[in-house]
C-alpha cells in the first residue's frame, strides 16, 4: 500500500526526539548496498557512525547514502520549547522556582502540554461528541452502534502511554508524524463536514495516516490506533479498517531487522540529530537536507 510510511526515531543529547519516515514506495536500493559494503545483518545508525569516514572516502558509496536519506521526512518533538513557555507563564504570575514548581511538577505539566497540543487533542470527547450525534442523526452510522470510546484527555492518554515524559513525547511526536500542519487542518475540516466531502477525498487522507514503527513504543501503538478509529468516525467512515488495504490496523510496530524502510528510517533519524548537532540546532539547514522537516507541529523550510 503505498500511502503507508515506516518511521523509526533517535534522540538527541538535548531530549529532541527526532522521528524519520520513508514512503512504502520508495525505492531504497542503497540500504542493502550500504549493509553489504559495511558487512552488517542490519543497518543501524550506531553501527555507522563510527565507520562513517570509511563511507565517506567511498564516493560512490556515499553518494548512494546522502541522496538515499534526503528522501526522508523529519518530524522533530523538542520537549524544552514548551518547558521554556510554561516557565515563563509560571514566572509572569509570581511563581516561585522551588516553591511553586519543581523539575517533577515541570515534567508533569510538559507532558500534557505537548499532547494537548498534538494532532491527538482533535479526537478529544468535546471536540467529537457533536459529530459522533450529527452522523448518528444523518444514519451515517446506526443509533444503536457499539461505537464507545476510552476518555482521550492529555492527562488519561499520558497514564495510558506510560506516564512518563518520555511516553508523552513519543506518543506526541508520533501523532504529529502521522498528521502533518496542513493534514490537520484538513481533518478537522472534513470531520465538520464530512457528509459534504467526496468518500474518495476522505479515505485518501485516512489512508495517509498509515504507519509502522520501529518496536520502540508499544503502549503508543492502541492510542494512535484509537485516534485513528475516532478520526475516521467523524470522518463518516465506519471504521478505520474501511481505508486500508490488506492492513489490519492503522498503526503498528515491526522488527527493523525484516524491514528495509524502518532501518533508512533508523539512519536518517541519526543523520538528521548529527546534523543539528553541527548545525547548532538551525532546522533552516536540516530542511535543506531532507524532504520535508517539521518541528512541535511547524513547517520548517530551507
Amino acid at each position: 500500500m503505498s500511502n503507508f510510511k515506516y518511521g523509526d526515531a533517535c534522540q538527541s543529547g538535548d531530549d529532541k526526539y527526532v522521528i524519520a519516515q520513508f514512503r512504502s514506495d520508495t525505492s531504497l536500493a542503497w540500504v542493502h548496498d550500504l549493509r553489504s559494503f559495511l558487512n552488517l545483518k542490519e543497518l543501524k545508525y550506531k553501527d555507522f557512525h563510527p565507520r562513517r569516514h570509511q563511507v565517506f572516502s567511498n564516493a560512490e558509496m556515499w553518494a548512494k547514502f546522502d541522496k538515499g536519506v534526503q528522501q526522508a521526512e523529519i518530524t522533530i518533538l523538542d520537549p524544552r520549547a514548551y518547558e521554556s513557555v510554561l516557565i515563563d507563564e509560571w514566572l509572569d504570575q509570581r511563581a516561585e522556582p522551588g516553591i511553586d514548581f519543581d523539575q517533577r511538577t515541570l515534567n508533569e505539566e510538559v507532558g500534557l502540554f505537548m499532547l494537548r497540543l498534538s494532532p491527538l487533542s482533535i479526537a478529544s470527547h468535546t471536540t467529537f461528541d457533536f459529530y459522533f450525534e450529527q452522523m448518528a442523526f444523518d444514519g451515517r452510522f446506526p443509533p444503536d452502534s457499539d461505537i464507545e470510546f476510552n476518555d482521550f484527555s492529555p492527562a488519561d492518554i499520558k497514564r495510558r502511554a506510560g506516564g512518563r515524559l518520555r511516553d508523552a513525547t513519543v506518543l506526541a511526536a508520533r501523532a504529529h508524524a502521522m498528521l502533518s500542519p496542513s493534514e490537520r487542518r484538513e481533518m478537522v475540516a472534513i470531520c465538520s463536514r464530512a457528509s459534504n466531502v467526496p468518500f474518495g477525498t476522505r479515505r485518501a487522507l485516512l489512508a495517509r495516516m498509515c504507519r509502522i514503527f520501529d518496536i520502540d513504543h508499544p503502549n503508543s501503538v492502541p492510542i494512535l490506533n484509537e485516534f485513528s478509529e475516532r478520526v475516521s468516525h467523524a470522518a463518516g467512515m465506519r471504521n478505520a479498517a474501511s481505508v486500508l488495504r490488506g492492513a489490519h490496523k492503522m498503526v503498528s510496530e515491526s522488527d527493523s531487522r525484516n524491514v528495509d524502510h524502518i532501518q533508512a528510517a533508523d539512519m536518517a533519524a541519526g543523520w538528521a540529530v548529527d546534523l543539528l548537532m553541527c548545525n547548532r540546532d538551525d532546522y533552516r539547514e536540516l530542511a535543506k537536507r531532507f524532504a520535508w522537516v517539521g518541528v512541535n507541529g511547524v513547517v520548517v523550510l530551507g
